[in-house]
């Protein structure tokens, strides 16, 4: 089944910089393996070598040989927002154009599934699907969705329709949930003075009818004017333009990968075991390391 799929999903690999911690490069390698059925596609910085790469991470000639790479200008991943604007833009989704899918796999994932977990998922035929925000379970964040772009699998002509959309700079996102959320601020008026109520009133509605028709709410104002995460935008805002879009619930998107509280997270969801998880050292290491120490041992040797 794997020789099968192999061509319908490439790995991309962001590679923003040469200094990889023992740790990342113990996942990268570990990826590699675990997926060198598949394509694996390093996207690197115009100023880095493929060949440079491929050292910095000892890859045997056979790593090299299913590996491709292609370069995109510094400024794309020279920080988290560049590289957020980058993942909405057609073009980019246009170099995958020879593949139905792509997991995108950063510096600070791991894998804990194989090539087989990745053709399963792949025939679920989702538009988009990442690591639920789990904020619910616990202070970790505030959000609660689907899904976290770190560790995420894309449909890539979706992903090309939606980034090209005129929906995408012209069709409001929110309507009646921004009304809502102004009504509650109706209830601050005992703020203000009695006299100013009706002004503050009239505004405010006049504000969510400009919303409404798409003044300062459209997914091209979120990512170029307010900077909001790609992921968020491609998994919370896009489905509000793009109701076709097919995204997991949470649960079965705890199941495909975990990044915050990912104890309490596996636990109320039932995993047993995700495809993947993303920021495993930031949220709970312990957890990971404790729980799945047959995956996570080829972090041996490196120390902390």
């Amino acid at each position: 089944m794997i020789e099968v799929m192999s061509k319908s999903c490439v790995v991309v690999i962001p590679i923003y910089t040469l200094e990889l911690t023992c740790s990342e490069k113990a996942g990268l390698l570990h990826c590699i393996e675990r997926l060198k059925d598949y394509d694996i596609f390093f996207l690197h910085k115009q100023s880095i070598t493929a060949a440079s790469i491929f050292e910095s991470m000892s890859l045997t000639k056979a790593q090299e040989r299913c590996c491709r790479s292609g370069a995109v200008a510094d400024e794309w991943l020279r920080s988290t927002r560049t590289y957020s604007a980058l993942l909405f833009q057609g073009w980019f989704y246009r170099i995958f154009e020879e593949w139905d899918y792509m997991l995108i796999f950063q510096q600070d994932a791991w894998l804990l599934g194989t090539g087989e977990d990745l053709a399963w998922w792949i025939d679920k035929g989702y538009t988009y699907i990442g690591a639920p925000w789990t904020g619910n379970l616990g202070p970790d964040t505030p959000d609660t969705g689907v899904g976290n772009g770190g560790f995420s699998l894309r449909h890539v002509r979706s992903m090309i329709r939606i980034c090209e959309s005129v929906r995408t700079s012209y069709v409001p996102v929110f309507r009646w949930r921004k009304l809502a959320y102004r009504m509650t601020l109706f209830r601050r008026y005992h703020l203000f003075p009695t006299s100013q109520w009706p002004l503050i009133f009239c505004k405010r509605f006049a504000v969510f009818v400009a919303m409404s028709f798409g003044w300062n709410n459209t997914l091209s104002y979120f990512s170029n004017v307010v900077g909001t995460q790609e992921d968020h935008l491609i998994s919370l805002f896009a489905p509000l333009v793009f109701p076709w879009m097919r995204i997991p619930s949470m649960a079965e998107a705890a199941a495909f990968s975990v990044e915050t509280n990912p104890r309490a997270t596996c636990a109320h969801y039932h995993v047993q075991r995700p495809f993947g998880c993303h920021a495993w050292c930031k949220h709970d290491p312990e957890f990971w390391l404790v729980t799945y120490p047959d995956e996570f041992s080829a972090l041996a040797g490196c120390e902390g």
